[in-house]
């Protein structure tokens, strides 16, 4: 029957093919999470100045006949903060998926390389290319239509989110 004993926040409890837990441990648990969750919620990244000097313009997208496709969102962003920013997810209702990608120019060819962020330089404007950095949507829902326009929404390290509005032509 010792074999089936075992130490469990200082308490000696039975197993009986489930773990027990006794004196509140559960209640304790989920209070902790939760002012885990709470103190997150109020340090989101981006505060009201952060987010108001950050602007996204020009945003667009090739038009396409095919669905299931990968594209290139290209756009413009505009950072006035006193310190650097950097852009961590993109969601479209467009693409089932997104990724950063930035272009290496070493030895032979230019080769995509997918990125963790995309960083964006304090006081400066960055504009996201083909050939640089840049946001690749991939498997596109459904075909897409010269002079459409989606919201997108980008999130930004300090500014938060930030909606964008997305034109597709067939130049971008």
């Amino acid at each position: 029957m010792d074999d089936d004993r075992y130490e469990l926040r200082g308490r000696t409890d039975i197993d009986r093919g489930r773990r027990i837990v006794r004196g509140g441990g559960g209640l304790r648990l989920f209070a902790i999470r939760l002012l885990i969750v709470g103190l997150g919620l109020t340090l989101v990244p981006g505060s009201a100045a952060a987010s108001d000097a950050l602007k996204v313009t020009n945003a667009r997208v090739s038009a396409s006949d095919q669905i299931g496709i990968d594209l290139p969102l290209l756009l413009t962003i505009k950072n006035d903060a006193a310190e650097a920013d950097a852009i961590l997810r993109v969601r479209c209702p467009f693409a089932n998926f997104s990724e950063k990608h930035t272009v290496d120019r070493g030895e032979g060819a230019p080769a995509m390389r997918a990125v963790k962020s995309i960083p964006i330089p304090e006081n400066g404007t960055l504009e996201l290319r083909q050939d640089g950095y840049h946001v690749m949507l991939l498997e596109t829902r459904h075909k897409l239509v010269d002079g459409e326009t989606f919201t997108c929404a980008v999130v930004f390290q300090k500014a938060g989110i930030k909606e964008a509005e997305v034109q597709v032509s067939r130049t971008p």
